[in-house]
């Protein structure tokens, strides 16, 4: 499909190294960041899937300690973490990814 059927837009947060080394990636295949989003779409729509290995669920012990990390970012009482702070953990509990 061409860019004439174009309606939505998808925003997505990244580490500025991931994203400039992954992009570098993509154009030595000819491909743009959103070329390369737009045919992971269209292969998750064609195949019902997605084309790399999918992650075990997670155990009672993991899905515990994720449940304490979110009710500890979200409650009302401080955390004594600055903003910045919390951003960086969730990113490094998320995607494995080191503080800035």
């Amino acid at each position: 499909m061409g860019e004439k059927g174009l309606e939505s837009v998808l925003t997505v947060r990244l580490d500025r190294k991931v994203k400039e080394q992954g992009a570098a990636v993509m154009q030595r295949y000819g491909y743009t960041p959103s070329s390369a989003v737009r045919r992971f779409f269209d292969y998750a729509v064609k195949h019902d899937a997605l084309p790399f290995e999918q992650q075990d669920k997670p155990n009672r012990d993991e899905i515990k300690r994720r449940i304490a990390a979110f009710d500890a970012c979200h409650t009302k009482r401080s955390s004594g973490m600055t903003d910045e702070e919390i951003r960086d953990a969730r990113l490094r509990d998320r995607y494995g990814l080191g503080a800035r």
